[in-house]
């Protein structure tokens, strides 16, 4: 039963995660777009895209941001898996699991972190065309504290696998 509610979410939280992925996609081809439009401006017109420093201050944040709830999801983090040659799977099973807990921990640390830092940063502006920083910093805040609630379901998910493989046998 357990599992089955396990999957669900898991299920459900990669859908979640791919649209967001997706949409960080369109925002750094967009961004590659307006880059390209630069330089395409000022080597035949010798004008730049007035601005563009700031826009892409502001997308870069959220770019990035949209990528992680997809990657800790996949479970596509970087892992040591040199220790699980050597070691039974069992083992090796938990060495995950306290990587899985330290990944949970350094994102609730930045997602704390970020979201005082976006408290801090809500009266500021961009330099050239003044926009507001905050409807950026806000939205990768949030995608930064989804991610560190992804990573705990993560973490909680291999757990569960460990100790019903144990169960089993």
């Amino acid at each position: 039963m357990m599992g089955l509610c396990m999957t669900g979410i898991d299920v459900f939280l990669r859908r979640i995660s791919v649209r967001i992925a997706l949409v960080g996609v369109g925002l750094l081809l967009l961004m590659a777009f307006l880059i390209l439009a630069d330089a395409l401006g000022r080597w035949l017109f010798s004008t730049p895209i007035h601005g563009l420093e700031d826009v892409n201050g502001l997308m870069i944040v959220i770019i990035v941001a949209s990528f992680f709830p997809a990657i800790l999801i996949g479970r596509q983090n970087i892992r040591a898996a040199i220790a699980g040659r050597f070691l039974k799977s069992s083992v090796a099973g938990w060495f995950d699991v306290f990587g899985h807990f330290v990944l949970f921990i350094f994102f609730v640390i930045i997602a704390y972190q970020f979201s005082n830092y976006t408290i801090q940063m809500r009266e500021q502006t961009t330099l050239i065309l003044l926009l507001p920083t905050a409807p950026a910093m806000v939205m990768s805040a949030a995608l930064i504290a989804l991610s560190a609630l992804i990573q705990g379901f993560v973490l909680v998910s291999e757990i569960t696998k460990l100790l019903t493989r144990k169960t089993a046998t």
